[in-house]
C-alpha cells in the first residue's frame, strides 16, 4: 500500500448511532473533507488542531445536516499525517453517502488497520503501542483493559527502549576501544559494573517473559485442545485445522495414545493446537499414561474443543470445568439431522464448518483471559524474542567473566540489541506486520 494516499474510512462501528465518524488521512485529508463540508463562517487552513462546526453539501442529501469537522496538521497526529473527521448523526446510509463522497474526489479505502499502521511507519507509535490499540478494542474485562492501556501509555515499550539504547552505547564503548585502543579520550569498558548491568537487565527480561506465559508453553501461543471420546474424529479434525496430515487417522477406537501439537492459523492469531487420546476408562499401562498425558493437556489449555461425532449425544464422561469450550460436532456429513445452535457442526471430509470453526477459536481466545499482563498478540509474539534477548545477556554476562575480548562482548549484544528491536519494532518484517494489522478492523 501506498501511504503517500489520501485513505478514507467509517471509524465507528456499523449499525446506527448517536455520532458516526468518517475519518480521512493523509496529503489530501483536509481539501477532500472540506469540499463535503460548508462551515458556518470561511477560516484559513489551522495551524493547530481544531475543530469547525457547519453543515454538509453532498449530492444527494436535502436538507443539509449539521456537521463538525476536526482537523489535525502533520506530524504531530496520530498517523503523522493531515487527518480530517468528519463527525454526523451516525446514520448508516449518510455515512456510506459521505464517504463514497471522499472517494470520488480522490481518497481510497483504507485498509484494516492502516491508519495505526501509518503511525508505526510514520514513527509516532512504536509496534507494541499498535498492539494495544487493537487490546483496547477486543477488550472485554477490566483487567483487560487495564493491561492494554498500560501497554498504550508504554508500559512495556519505555523500558526495552532504555534498555536498547543502553546496550546500544555499551557496544558502541566496545566497538571504541577496539577500533581506537591507542586513543588517550576513549576509557575502557569497566568490566565488573559492565557483568552486574547485564545480570539486571537479564533478570528484568526473565521477569516480564514469565508474565507473558505463566504456563511456560514453549512458543507462547494460546492452546487449543481437542478431547472427547474415542473415535470421535478429533485427529481428523486435527489435520483438517491444520491444514495437512500430521495426526495418524484410523476408524479403530484408542488410534491416539499421546499427544500431537502443531501450531495454525485461526482467523490471523497463531495458536497451538492440540490432539490428545480418547477419554475413556484405563484398563492397561499405556492407557493410563494416555489418559494422563490427555489431563495434563487439559489442564493446560486455553480453550478446550469438545468433540463428539454428530449427532450430539449424551456424555458418558466430564470434562476439565472452569475452561472456556466450544462444542463440535464432528463428522456431519454423516449425520441426518441439522446441528444444534450452541455447537459448531464441521466436516473434516467435506470442510464444511472449518472456517467458523477458525473464526469461534480466534475470538474465543481474544476475549478470554490469557493470564499474562500483556495483549495477548503481544505475549505470542515478544516471548520468543525475549528469551533470545536474555540468553546473549547471559552469554555476554559470562564471556565478561571469563576474560574474553571486547568484540566478543560486543557480538552478544548486538544480539540482544536486535531482539529487542523486534520487540518494539526497531526491526520488522512485512510478515510480522500483516499477521498484526489484518486483525484490524476497518477504520482504525
Amino acid at each position: 500500500m501506498d501511504i503517500l494516499e489520501t485513505i478514507a474510512a467509517i471509524a465507528t462501528p456499523p449499525g446506527p448511532s448517536a455520532r458516526g465518524i468518517v475519518r480521512l488521512s493523509g496529503p489530501r485529508a483536509w481539501p477532500i473533507a472540506m469540499e463535503t463540508f460548508q462551515p458556518d463562517r470561511p477560516w484559513p487552513w489551522p495551524r493547530f488542531p481544531e475543530i469547525r462546526s457547519g453543515e454538509l453539501a453532498i449530492d444527494g442529501l436535502a436538507p443539509r445536516l449539521r456537521a463538525m469537522v476536526a482537523l489535525w496538521p502533520a506530524p504531530r497526529t496520530y498517523t503523522g499525517q493531515a487527518i480530517a473527521e468528519i463527525h454526523l448523526v451516525g446514520s448508516p446510509p449518510i455515512l456510506d453517502l459521505l464517504l463514497s463522497h471522499g472517494l470520488a474526489r480522490g481518497a481510497r479505502p483504507a485498509e484494516p488497520g492502516e491508519f495505526t499502521l501509518r503511525g508505526f511507519l510514520s514513527g509516532r507509535i512504536d509496534l507494541t503501542r499498535a498492539e494495544a490499540v487493537l487490546g483496547v478494542i477486543e477488550a472485554t474485562s477490566a483487567s483487560q483493559l487495564d493491561a492494554a492501556l498500560q501497554q498504550l501509555a508504554g508500559g512495556l515499550s519505555g523500558p526495552i527502549l532504555a534498555l536498547r539504547d543502553r546496550l546500544l552505547d555499551v557496544v558502541a564503548g566496545l566497538e571504541a576501544s577496539l577500533d581506537f585502543v591507542d586513543e588517550p579520550d576513549v576509557d575502557p569498558v569497566e568490566r565488573s559494573a559492565l557483568t552486574a548491568e547485564l545480570d539486571r537487565a537479564a533478570d528484568h527480561l526473565t521477569d516480564l517473559a514469565r508474565r507473558l506465559d505463566d504456563r511456560n508453553r514453549p512458543e507462547g501461543y494460546p492452546r487449543v485442545v481437542l478431547v472427547g471420546p474415542p473415535n470421535a474424529g478429533k485427529s481428523r479434525l486435527f489435520n483438517a485445522v491444520l491444514g495437512r496430515d500430521r495426526a495418524i487417522v484410523s476408524p479403530m477406537a484408542g488410534t491416539t495414545r499421546d499427544y500431537l501439537t502443531a501450531l495454525a492459523d485461526c482467523d490471523g492469531l497463531t495458536v497451538e493446537v492440540v490432539d490428545t487420546a480418547g477419554i475413556e476408562e484405563t484398563t492397561g499401562t499405556l492407557e493410563s499414561r494416555a489418559q494422563e498425558h490427555r489431563a495434563r493437556q487439559a489442564d493446560r489449555a486455553d480453550l478446550l474443543l469438545d468433540c463428539w461425532p454428530a449427532p450430539w449425544g449424551a456424555r458418558p464422561f466430564s470434562i476439565p470445568d472452569g475452561r472456556p469450550r466450544l462444542h463440535v460436532e464432528t463428522r456431519i456429513d454423516e449425520a441426518d439431522r441439522l446441528v444444534a445452535s450452541d455447537k459448531i457442526g464441521t466436516s473434516s471430509k467435506t470442510g464444511e464448518g472449518l472456517a467458523d470453526l477458525k473464526t469461534a477459536i480466534a475470538r474465543a481466545i481474544r476475549l478470554g483471559d490469557s493470564g499474562a499482563n500483556l495483549p495477548i498478540g503481544t505475549a505470542a509474539r515478544c516471548r520468543g524474542s525475549l528469551l533470545a534477548a536474555i540468553e546473549a545477556l547471559r552469554s555476554g554476562s559470562e564471556s565478561i567473566q571469563l576474560g574474553a575480548g571486547d568484540e566478543l562482548i560486543a557480538f552478544d549484544l548486538r544480539l540482544a540489541v536486535e531482539e529487542l528491536g523486534k520487540v518494539v519494532g526497531a526491526v520488522v518484517t512485512d510478515d510480522i506486520l500483516d499477521r498484526i494489522f489484518r486483525r484490524f478492523c476497518i477504520g482504525k
